[in-house]
């Protein structure tokens, strides 16, 4: 019976997250933002901010989360409203101030469109961690890693889709109203997809021995038990190196639209950004196997050396083959935060509240991921891009050698497997 509900619980999760990754893909926020930000003046430094807003948005606010969805009985009715109800119509508010981009000045129109992602984040940023826990409750521990590479892998190949859907329309259709028509579609996608979690099996959640609302003073003694395990503040401090090191996602766009990259057409980037989900949906199938088979400490070492390898890409290869291989690379870098580093903090937890642990590492991880991209914004606004990707190479030496000297295997260790039986 358990291994029915995991086979059925991974389609629908797959098939959902699939839905959701071709909407992701028609708006995704390194190309299609970006593009319609520059093409209304915003400057390196307000791309910076947008990166650093969206990284900080989607981790510091799971505090609030792991309260405001802390019933584990109606959690997946709380998630599927959450998304609905509150993430999605951001999507279409900016949808339609696209449409009427025209008639507005284009400081306003910047800034609004601003405000409406970062909106967009932060209400994904409240409901983050409940859902990697609802979601990491659908299936057993030993396919976890699986089950997350299939339908990340699902998500990333249709968000190649709709990446290529979207640089299509900028290269068919000229002014804002393609850009307008995708956010609106996105929307139409986004909801359709999350009724697909609708008949999921979530028995595990339900019964799980762990309390559902904790008063503060055990929450708080909660988060001092995760921060006081060595090997996850270790493994906090790996991610935070990886993170500092890759703050550069939003800017590959604009270094490829330069001169210094080759000057590309905004529809050619906005098409090779299909490379950053193709290598997405690649890493996290073989990441996810990978971590199931051998430990998703691995998984941090084959991101913290394919992070290096991007950024030798963008220093020393311009033009559209550049573009592709720098996005396909920066994609395995991305699987590697969704599948592996997920997993870790999944993996760390010495005590039984899930939703607490992941929130305090992200509250730990959110802060320096928010200003990484923001102070890397302001250096290369005053001293170039290819500046900001030179240095970026540091913190990610500095990260990979941390990794494989001072990180463990949580699986291996006494406090874990006591949790885990």
């Amino acid at each position: 019976m358990a291994a029915n509900s995991d086979v059925r619980n991974m389609a629908l999760n797959t098939v959902g997250e699939t839905v959701w990754g071709f909407k992701t893909g028609l708006v995704a926020s390194v190309t299609v933002l970006t593009v319609l930000l520059r093409d209304h003046g915003a400057s390196e430094r307000l791309i910076g901010v947008v990166g650093g807003l969206e990284t900080g948005a989607m981790l510091i606010p799971q505090l609030l989360g792991a309260r405001l969805f802390a019933s584990r009985r109606r959690r997946r009715v709380h998630m599927i409203l959450w998304h609905v109800l509150v993430i999605l119509p951001f999507l279409l508010a900016m949808g339609v101030l696209t449409l009427h981009a025209p008639r507005l000045a284009p400081a306003v129109y910047r800034w609004l469109m601003v405000a409406g992602h970062s909106g967009f984040c932060l209400a994904i940023g409240v409901a983050n961690a409940a859902w990697i826990d609802f979601v990491a409750h659908l299936v057993s521990m030993r396919r976890r890693g699986t089950a997350m590479g299939l339908a990340l892998a699902g998500s990333a190949f249709a968000g190649t889709g709709g990446s290529l859907a979207a640089g299509w329309a900028i290269g068919r259709f000229s002014g804002t109203r393609p850009f307008a028509a995708m956010y609106m579609g996105a929307w139409l996608l986004g909801t359709l997809a999350m009724t697909l979690w609708l008949p999921v099996d979530d028995r595990a959640l339900r019964v799980d021995a762990g309390p559902d609302r904790l008063p503060f003073l055990q929450l708080l003694a909660r988060f001092k038990a995760s921060v006081s395990e060595g090997n996850f503040r270790a493994y906090l401090i790996g991610r935070i190196l990886a993170a500092l090191g890759f703050c550069i996602l939003p800017f590959i766009a604009l270094h490829y639209r330069s001169d210094a990259g080759g000057a590309l057409p905004a529809s050619v980037v906005v098409a090779c950004g299909a490379a950053l989900t193709f290598g997405t949906a690649c890493g996290s199938l073989l990441l996810g196997r990978l971590g199931d088979r051998a430990g998703h400490r691995w998984g941090m070492l084959v991101g913290a050396g394919t992070q290096i390898g991007t950024l030798l890409v963008l220093l020393l290869v311009s033009g559209v083959n550049g573009c592709v291989v720098a996005y396909g690379a920066a994609g395995v870098c991305v699987a590697c935060g969704q599948v592996s580093h997920y997993n870790m903090i999944l993996e760390t937890c010495p005590h039984e509240h899930h939703v607490a642990h992941i929130s305090v590492g992200n509250l730990i991880v959110g802060v320096p991921m928010l200003l990484a991209p923001v102070a890397a914004g302001f250096i290369a606004g005053h001293i170039g891009l290819r500046a900001v990707f030179g240095a970026c190479l540091v913190p990610n030496a500095a990260g990979l050698l941390w990794v494989v000297v001072k990180v463990k295997e949580p699986r291996t260790l006494p406090v874990i497997q006591a949790r885990t039986g």
